[in-house]
């Protein structure tokens, strides 16, 4: 089961049949992955796949696939939240007594 932060807010839960090469395949693209990208999950490797060969065998960009799935049905796009204003205060030096 992935990790719940890898997971879109509706994301329904499949089968997917995987031959033992197959989940050694996923396995090696997850240690490749390991350090350059944070999506290592079954899950998020197989989506990545799955926008690739869609986007190879379709020529459709996601944009033009999102545009295609009724509103009530899209995932929300990720928001970038704003920068604070908060500032660090600097940290006391101790003083000996």
């Amino acid at each position: 089961m992935p990790p719940k932060k890898q997971l879109e807010p509706n994301a329904e839960y499949t089968t997917v049949g995987l031959t033992p090469e197959h989940h050694e395949a996923v396995h090696e693209i997850a240690k490749a992955r390991k350090g350059k990208n944070p999506r290592t999950s079954l899950s998020s490797i197989l989506v990545d796949a799955l926008w690739d060969l869609l986007r190879k065998e379709t020529g459709k960009t996601r944009a033009e696939i999102r545009a295609q799935v009724p509103e009530h049905l899209r995932t929300p796009e990720p928001t970038i939240p704003a920068p604070s204003n908060v500032a660090t205060m600097p940290k006391k030096k101790s003083v000996r007594r």
